[in-house]
């Protein structure tokens, strides 16, 4: 069976089910005027059936993989559409940095021309973890690009395994960022998918640098990539601004790209060329020896 295919496919099959399911539910069961859901949905029925059924069956799939020895391990494939998927999501995290440096000038402004007033919207801490999350999403397109090589033509080096930590950080900045924004208010279901889609991308990229310092947990990277692929499109309902809908198709498309090198499971040739020509050097992270 072709999990590296089957397996991502689910993924996007179910959330691009659940980013309908989620625009009916907005259509036909959110009340603008209270701002509340109606009880008793069927579109909230059906997108939470369809949530359950998605983590069970990843929770099901997910298991049973053996634990690799280092990234290289883990992760080599030399292919060129995983190579493809690394790199648009690099390029993709640089254009979102250029997207979120203009949201932040534009909120920053308001805060000048208005203080109370945009502190009577915002919080007081949401523009400096807006910046810090836009610096870094340079950083992670940056480490994408070098990791996905890595990967691609099996040779490691300590700047790539330093900078793998930076779209985790990222994730995790821009969850406090989307806490900032949502945290008081009282219903949840307006920015659950959000915020669990957030979580889940931020964990995977967690599980990824991992493997750089001998901390492999391949079953709940494989969960949290498919899944956060899933809760990651269905977020995309929701109507996020060109920075967070930029941001969140260059974590998706990472998400791809670790889901598939894991779940084909190349085994890492003991000797020989790469497919690209390149020798296999000597690396000084740890288990990759």
């Amino acid at each position: 069976m072709r999990k590296e295919i089957i397996l991502p496919g689910l993924a996007l099959g179910g959330g691009l089910a659940g980013f309908g399911l989620r625009r009916w539910q907005w259509l036909s069961a959110y009340d603008a005027q209270t701002q509340l859901y109606l009880h008793g949905a069927p579109a909230t029925f059906a997108l939470l059936a369809l949530t359950a059924l998605l983590v069970l069956a990843f929770l099901v799939l997910c298991r049973g993989k053996r634990r690799p020895e280092g990234f290289l391990d883990a992760f080599f494939c030399p292919s060129p559409g995983f190579m493809g998927l690394m790199a648009a999501s690099g390029f993709c995290f640089l254009g979102a940095g250029l997207l979120g440096l203009l949201e932040w000038m534009d909120q920053f402004q308001l805060f000048r021309i208005s203080r109370d007033a945009y502190l009577s919207a915002y919080p007081a801490a949401l523009l400096p973890v807006l910046l810090l999350t836009v610096l870094l999403t340079f950083g992670s397109g940056a480490a994408l690009l070098l990791v996905g090589r890595a990967a691609y033509r099996g040779q490691l080096d300590r700047l790539t395994a330093l900078l793998s930590v930076l779209p985790g950080y990222t994730g995790l900045c821009w969850l406090f960022a989307t806490h900032l924004l949502h945290g008081t208010d009282p219903v949840a279901m307006r920015y659950g998918f959000s915020l669990a889609a957030t979580i889940l991308m931020m964990l995977c990229h967690y599980f990824a640098a991992g493997f750089f310092f001998g901390r492999s947990h391949p079953q709940l990277l494989t969960f949290c990539a498919l899944l956060g692929i899933s809760l990651g499109v269905i977020s995309l309902a929701d109507g996020p601004s060109w920075f967070q809908l930029a941001l969140t198709t260059a974590f998706l498309l990472s998400l791809l790209g670790y889901g598939y090198a894991l779940l084909s499971n190349h085994p890492f040739p003991a000797g020989g060329r790469m497919p690209s020509g390149a020798e296999r050097e000597e690396s000084s992270i740890p288990d990759e020896e």
